[in-house]
């Protein structure tokens, strides 16, 4: 699927390949990720290895933006996760998204809207009925994203392992 905006190259979203290089996807994961972990927010997605990266892909459909041939942009959406400590994760009807990376140079040029919009069809064509999404509660620039682009705040928890609180968003797929 090609994105339309403004920049020159097309910018192309489609499903991961085995042929793409999971260490690759892991640079582009830290350089996202940078920021908060500047902040404090030590997100798994900003200091996993390219082994723990391919090991998360294959929980899910990983979904990418490929400009000239190099990974600007990611998502993984999973199914319901029934063990997840996070309630809104847990509904059959809900697809989660994780790994929502965009490249610190294409970030605010569309490439993260457009990634989302393809898990909201591929929920969708899934029979899901809502798309649920976590991140950090300190992190208020992504809050407003998400609530920009039509999630609602579900819940707050601290998942195991992290330094602090998330909050996890849910849209509803019309």
């Amino acid at each position: 699927m090609r994105a339309t905006a403004s920049w020159r190259a097309p910018i192309y979203l489609r499903p991961w390949r085995s042929s793409d290089s999971s260490q690759a996807l892991t640079e582009l994961l830290h350089r996202a990720f940078a920021g908060l972990a500047r902040k404090g927010l030590d997100c798994a997605s900003g200091r996993q290895s390219a082994a723990q990266t391919a090991q998360r892909l294959q929980q899910g459909q990983a979904l990418v933006a490929e400009l000239d041939g190099k990974l600007i942009g990611t998502l993984s959406l999973y199914d319901s996760l029934p063990h997840s400590e996070a309630h809104s994760y847990r509904a059959p009807d809900v697809a989660s998204i994780h790994q929502f990376a965009v490249d610190p140079a294409w970030q605010g040029q569309g490439v993260g809207e457009a990634l989302l919009r393809l898990a909201e069809r591929r929920a969708r064509a899934q029979g899901k009925h809502r798309l649920a999404l976590d991140t950090p509660q300190p992190a208020r620039h992504l809050l407003a994203y998400y609530l920009r682009h039509g999630f609602q705040i579900e819940e707050s928890l601290r998942f195991s392992g992290r330094s602090y609180h998330s909050v996890v968003l849910c849209k509803v797929l019309g």
